[in-house]
């Protein structure tokens, strides 16, 4: 309730900074809807028939492990023949997981996908910027970057298999405190969204929806941060398909559930109201304006 929220936040206080620090510069905020290439449209399908056949014989009673591998090959890949079928049971009784997890391979990790089209669209836009791009997959990172590279983009990336010493030595190769740059694009899997300084970025590209919005804030963090100079894009790729749209829908929950614990305490009211009633004003002038 909104009461309790207003407790929580009450409680809680003497432990949080509350609200943000601005950088100071406009940042400019997009998402881009990116429909799915045909061969994506392909795969979905055929998930769709796994799926179907997964379901199938779990109501029978029975065991399709064809279908579970089609799902979930990693699952399978150290594992013995003779495990094939226990493991394939199990799976069978979390279709909806396996969905999800299928489903958004597709969308993020495709050979094919079309988000990469669309990187390499913007990144070529911007040639004369330096710029940052965030993606959870490793296989993405160097997706991307091998393609970046291809069209001339001098790009360094940094994963949770870099140690802290190297991390330090690529951040310095985009952003030196001295002489000039070695990259021009920071290609970054989430291993990069926490204290990195790469507000020599002038764009940034979230290709996938992070899980929470901390690290969806913190990725924006690495450019839109004090000591920023220039104006920021900050930029998120959004597959046309109902299990990202979930992502972005969650997301958006998060978001709403982090600022009830770091937005502003002044002006707050005892009874909990005030920030309902001023969304509620806000979508009536928005309204208005259409």
């Amino acid at each position: 309730t909104a009461s309790s929220q207003d407790e929580l936040r009450r409680e809680l206080a003497r432990y949080f900074y509350p609200g943000k620090i601005e950088s100071g510069v406009a940042s400019h905020k997009k998402e881009i809807s990116v429909p799915l290439s045909p061969e994506q449209k392909k795969t979905m399908k055929e998930i769709q028939h796994h799926l179907a056949s997964g379901r199938l014989a779990r109501m029978k009673g029975e065991v399709d492990i064809d279908a579970m591998k089609a799902l979930s090959p990693n699952s399978f890949e150290k594992a013995n023949a003779d495990q094939h079928k226990a493991i394939a049971k199990r799976l069978q009784r979390s279709l909806g997981i396996i969905k999800h997890s299928a489903m958004q391979k597709v969308i993020d990790a495709h050979p094919k996908a079309a988000k990469l089209d669309k990187v390499m669209s913007i990144a070529n836009e911007r040639k004369n910027k330096p710029g940052v791009i965030f993606a959870r997959s490793l296989n993405t990172v160097h997706q991307l970057a091998d393609q970046l590279r291809t069209q001339g983009h001098r790009v360094v990336t940094i994963t949770g298999s870099d140690s802290a010493k190297e991390k330090e030595k690529k951040r310095l190769q985009f952003r030196p405190e001295q002489g000039e740059p070695q990259a021009d694009i920071l290609l970054a899997s989430d291993a990069g969204a926490v204290g990195l300084n790469a507000q020599r970025g002038e764009w940034l590209v979230q290709y996938d929806t992070p899980n929470t919005a901390k690290t969806h804030a913190q990725r924006r963090g690495r450019i839109d941060r004090l000591g920023q100079e220039n104006e920021v894009e900050l930029i998120d790729l959004v597959a046309d398909h109902p299990v990202e749209r979930a992502n972005r829908k969650r997301l958006a929950e998060k978001y709403e559930l982090r600022g009830i614990l770091t937005s502003p305490l002044e002006g707050l009211d005892d009874t909990g109201l005030a920030p309902y009633l001023q969304q509620a004003r806000m979508e009536r002038e928005q309204a208005s304006l259409i």
